[in-house]
């Protein structure tokens, strides 16, 4: 089975163009570039509903006038900084699962996908928190690039239970595995400071992605 069984549209590609029509050349998008970075430096400290446009350009270094001409608000910055992380990790997070050894090897390859995901949570915590905030407010922009990001992992997963044959539903097994996964990712910090050793959460996630896909 392709990754296409799951179909997910990709989503539409980001208007690089500033506010004015034109294209920014290389010192344009480079401006641009910090500004997506100063966004999401801020979503780390202040949350996507305190975003400022003021601090977002202070951290740039630039001014908000310079902001407005890439950008016609906060909401579409991030929106961006989505897309982009999106295009960037689709075919990645497939990979993390299909580049694995599961015939010989099931215990290793769970490890590294748990371990995997629950990293690149991590890295990308606060684009990745107003995906599935927005997402559950039923805003479709951001709910159709989060669809399309775990839509490659999904299906990975999918074809691996439909290969094993343990599921008796291998969508309804790749679907919950992957929900769990960025579910877990998304709390993970709060599941440490509880007390849980890292370890023993990819040790037990990696347990449950096992058992549920390959028995």
């Amino acid at each position: 089975m392709s990754e296409d069984t799951i179909e997910v549209d990709q989503p539409n590609d980001v208007d690089l163009r500033a506010a004015d029509g034109r294209v920014p050349g290389h010192r344009g998008l480079a401006t641009r570039q910090r500004l997506l970075k100063a966004t999401a430096e801020q979503l780390e400290s202040s949350g996507y509903r305190s975003l400022k446009v003021v601090e977002v350009a202070r951290i740039a270094g630039t001014s908000p006038a310079t902001f407005y001409q890439y950008f016609p608000d906060v909401e579409s910055a991030v929106l961006a900084l989505a897309t982009d992380l999106c295009e960037a990790w689709h075919a990645d997070l497939r990979r993390l699962i299909t580049n694995r050894d599961w015939e010989h090897d099931p215990d290793g390859a769970s490890q590294v996908v748990a371990a995997g995901m629950l990293e690149f949570w991590t890295r990308h915590r606060s684009v990745l928190r107003v995906l599935d905030l927005a997402s559950m407010e039923g805003d479709l922009r951001f709910r159709e690039i989060r669809l399309y990001l775990l839509a490659g992992a999904t299906s990975a997963l999918m074809d691996l239970a439909e290969r094993s044959g343990v599921p008796d539903d291998p969508m309804a097994a790749a679907g919950v595995i992957v929900g769990m996964l960025a579910h877990v990712a998304n709390h993970q910090a709060g599941i440490e400071r509880w007390g849980v050793d890292h370890d023993v959460l990819v040790d037990t996630v990696a347990g449950i992605l096992r058992r549920t896909v390959i028995g």
